[in-house]
């Protein structure tokens, strides 16, 4: 028999709270038709929900009785992105029949990085070594396992989307190799990294692919609430359509969701990110109906902290290299040599939320080729005709400093004034102010003078509802519910830290590999494709000009590199 969220199974199932992201989408829970079992009023919700989660979400908690049409898939999968695509094409391609609700109007898809670890050409000890490196970075707060899924299956699910869309005519822009690391003690981590122009793009044909060979797509059509049978296994799903109708999707194997973040749900954000609202939210309509379907469903968020990805509209070379920071009020911040992933904190001590992210970068002509190798690129070419970092919207350039405050908007006076105490630090070799290596200390003293209009937003919350090793959704005992599976930032903790440090790459990639693989063990309970792919489908693409990856040279790197 099946039933929606009852007071009994809120009880049975725990309590959880929400959090998760990648894409858009939502889901829910099912309905019963007696009295006793109706869902619980929102007073009753988990301990993880309030009823005013429920604002923002497309979720909903009354029973559904009525439906305008019931269809039975093997899978059905919740949100239409990163995770979600690569699912429904994955059930394609295994030979199940599956559907996909989707919230927006069209696929939804983020970023545009990927990578991967080449397990053949690396080590145990410098797999182990990098995941440790890590794990330190988020202070000590990663998910092993999560980590470690990613490690064993997105060699196989990466090189998969990256070949399913060149099949498909998106071909990376960039294909590397230079995250790989060689220790000290010879351990070696190989590692590749790709490049979409736009995953957006990527994902949409992958969609159309899938849609070509039996897919069935409702767009429009969020999934409003989950079925789920007596014994608390998910049994299905339920859309509602853009005019008012709902659509019952059962499933025979499993539920996927994949619904994306929750940081449009301004009131999961103030529970669980707070200082969150003082930086842009990058994303529109990411309001965390996965996690609370989880949740209603008898599972648990992530605890605290949830990891946000700070993001900034640097490119290349600005992500990296320390140049001098002013906020708007034209005064020096912080130490530069902070990644650009964790600028917001410094930022949060002497920004107000008005400001949105905005700062100034600035460096002079002397700087190009200065800044040492050790900080992780090759050099660039900063500045002048032809570079691919002079977008005339984010640089801008001055003769004087006087001229490069006024045609920034940084305030003249104060502006002149903190340019004029850092190049003081920088002529005496070290920074009595924020203590940035005298090696990274470069003077403002050399027109023209260049500087970037920063900004910082926040482009997801990595935290969902909690996962066992192969992303079943887990009750409060740590037990999974039969029939459901989450993936992407609807799953787990992969970070656990404050902020998003983790590989280059790994957050599409840990997205990707868990919305193919949550499919095939959901259809066969093992971790084994029909249709294999992996790196040797790509070594010619990944091979330098000589045929050789970086993890074979000398000047592989020792150590990672953080934005």
């Amino acid at each position: 028999m099946e039933t929606n969220i009852s007071r009994r199974n809120l009880i049975k199932g725990g309590a959880a709270f929400a959090a998760a992201a990648t894409l858009l989408g939502a889901s829910a829970c099912s309905p019963r038709k007696d009295a006793e079992n109706a869902p619980a009023a929102k007073s009753d919700l988990p301990a993880d929900l309030r009823a005013s989660d429920f604002k923002y979400s497309v979720v909903e908690t009354d029973p559904i009785t009525s439906f305008a049409s019931e269809e039975t898939y093997d899978i059905v999968v919740v949100g239409a992105g990163c995770a979600g695509v690569p699912a429904v094409l994955t059930a394609v391609e295994e030979g199940a029949t599956v559907a996909c609700l989707q919230k927006e109007a069209t696929v939804a898809a983020n970023g545009n990085g990927c990578s991967f670890v080449v397990k053949e050409a690396s080590n145990l000890s410098g797999i182990a070594r990098w995941r440790s490196d890590w794990a330190k970075l988020s202070d000590w707060r990663i998910n092993p396992a999560l980590f470690q899924y990613y490690v064993d299956y997105a060699e196989e699910a990466v090189p998969w989307v990256i070949s399913r869309g060149i099949e498909e005519g998106i071909t990376p822009i960039e294909f590397l190799t230079d995250s790989s690391i060689r220790y000290d003690d010879g351990s070696l981590v190989a590692v590749c990294d790709a490049t979409q122009e736009s995953n957006q793009s990527l994902m949409v044909a992958l969609a159309n692919r899938a849609e070509q060979n039996g897919a069935k797509f409702y767009y429009e059509t969020p999934c409003v609430q989950l079925v789920q049978s007596e014994d608390g296994t998910v049994t299905g799903a339920i859309g509602k359509t853009k005019d008012g109708k709902y659509i019952k999707l059962n499933a025979s194997k499993a539920v996927i969701l994949a619904a994306g973040d929750y940081m449009n749900n301004d009131s999961m954000v103030d529970r669980n990110l707070h200082d969150s609202f003082m930086y842009p939210r990058v994303l529109e309509n990411h309001t965390g109906d996965g996690h609370i379907l989880g949740i209603l469903a008898g599972g648990r968020i992530a605890p605290l902290g949830h990891a946000r990805q700070i993001h900034s509209n640097y490119i290349g070379p600005f992500m990296f290299f320390p140049f001098l920071a002013l906020s708007l009020e034209g005064k020096r911040f912080c130490n530069e040599t902070v990644g650009m992933s964790s600028l917001n904190i410094p930022m949060s001590y002497t920004t107000k939320p008005e400001d949105a992210g905005r700062h100034f970068r600035l460096f002079d002509s002397k700087t190009e080729g200065f800044y040492p190798s050790s900080l992780g690129i090759p050099p660039v070419a900063l500045v002048g005709e032809g570079s691919a970092w002079m977008d005339p919207e984010i640089v801008v350039s001055g003769n004087t400093l006087e001229e490069l405050c006024e045609n920034a908007g940084i305030p003249v006076e104060e502006g002149v004034a903190s340019i004029k105490r850092y190049n003081e630090m920088c002529a005496q070799g070290r920074d009595d102010d924020f203590g940035v290596p005298g090696s990274h200390l470069v003077a403002m003293d050399t027109p023209p003078y260049y500087c970037i209009k920063g900004d910082v937003g926040m482009s997801a919350i990595n935290a969902g509802v909690m996962v066992d090793d192969r992303y079943r959704v887990i009750d409060e005992d740590s037990n999974p519910i039969p029939g459901l599976y989450a993936a992407g930032v609807d799953a787990g903790n992969p970070c656990g830290g404050i902020n998003w440090s983790m590989p280059g790459g790994f957050s599409n990639s840990h997205i990707f590999t868990a919305g193919r693989y949550t499919v095939i063990h959901a259809l066969t309970g093992d971790m084994k494709p029909k249709n294999p792919s992996g790196f040797d489908d790509l070594k010619e693409y990944f091979a330098g000009e000589d045929g050789s990856y970086m993890w074979e040279s000398p000047d592989c790197a020792t150590a990672i590199s953080v934005w």
